[in-house]
């Protein structure tokens, strides 16, 4: 999978917003909001896709600037509304919007459980939440690469299992999930390495400075085995009882886990069966 959308302020890219677009059946008469919506790619690429309205919100003054500019660039500036706002104070109103785009790591940011429960409410019955997240992949996780991602502990991570679980106890049905690919990470880093050298380019120098030893420590390090991606859409789900998912779910990554692998079983032979003709309805269907 190549992942050239250079815009984009995390792994990821315009693909997966707009899969979630056709996930969520989106169209004219659709409303999406975009939290932590950065530089605007995203609510852009899904205006011009599906010609809905979007609202998008960031807390950093210059990127919504940067935003509002690009809806006027792409044609989309009577669709697509960007404005200065905290995401932890999401006043929208209720039940109002058929997609919510959490992308880049938004709900970490702003809280994934206050997060959540906002976007349950914003979110029309039935409709989708669309997300990107950092998760851990083992539960070994080096302590350089930890201090690195948690910003010295000012983000705690979840895995795979502790997001699902997260959803579900706020209604959340997961209706897709996969990881992005290695190839959407490698991308990122590339252009925020030349973004960061940049002076005129607003970005503070502590984040700078935490980004160039964050892109070492990703490479130099292998962090790659220990953290990844995941992209999620669940659906609201209040006119069903969302089950939960299993305690123990893990999906082995080759080479990733310790753990003695289980004992093959060898069936036991049985008596050989006298051979009949197959009926049409038993042969395997390719």
């Amino acid at each position: 999978m190549i992942t050239d959308d250079f815009d984009y302020l995390a792994p990821g890219g315009r693909s997966f917003t707009l899969t979630s677009g056709l996930i969520a059946r989106l169209n004219a008469r659709s409303r999406v909001l975009e939290i932590a919506c950065g530089k605007g790619e995203a609510s852009c690429a899904i205006a011009q896709q599906f010609g809905c309205k979007v609202e998008g919100f960031d807390i950093d003054r210059g990127l919504i600037s940067y935003a509002s500019d690009k809806a006027l660039d792409t044609g989309v500036g009577e669709i697509v509304q960007f404005e200065v706002r905290d995401g932890t104070k999401m006043d929208f109103g209720t039940g109002h919007y058929d997609l919510i785009l959490a992308e880049g790591g938004a709900l970490t940011y702003i809280g994934r459980e206050k997060g959540l429960r906002r976007c349950a409410d914003l979110l029309k019955d039935g409709s989708y939440l669309a997300l990107t997240d950092l998760i851990y992949l083992r539960e070994d996780v080096p302590p350089e690469i930890r201090e690195v991602y948690e910003e010295n502990g000012t983000f705690r991570f979840l895995n795979e299992i502790g997001y699902r679980r997260l959803l579900e106890q706020n209604g959340f049905e997961i209706v897709h999930l996969s990881m992005v690919p290695q190839s959407a990470w490698d991308r990122y880093y590339m252009s925020m390495s030349r973004l960061i050298k940049k002076a005129d380019f607003g970005f503070p120098e502590e984040f700078r400075q935490a980004l160039a030893k964050e892109i070492d420590v990703y490479y130099a390090k292998n962090a790659m085995f220990y953290v990844g991606y995941v992209y999620i859409v669940a659906r609201m789900a209040r006119d069903k009882i969302v089950g939960q998912g299993p305690e123990n779910l893990r999906i082995p990554m080759l080479g990733f886990y310790s753990a003695e692998p289980a004992e093959e079983k060898v069936p036991e032979k049985k008596a050989r069966a006298p051979a009949k003709k197959a009926k049409s309805s038993d042969r395997r269907k390719s």
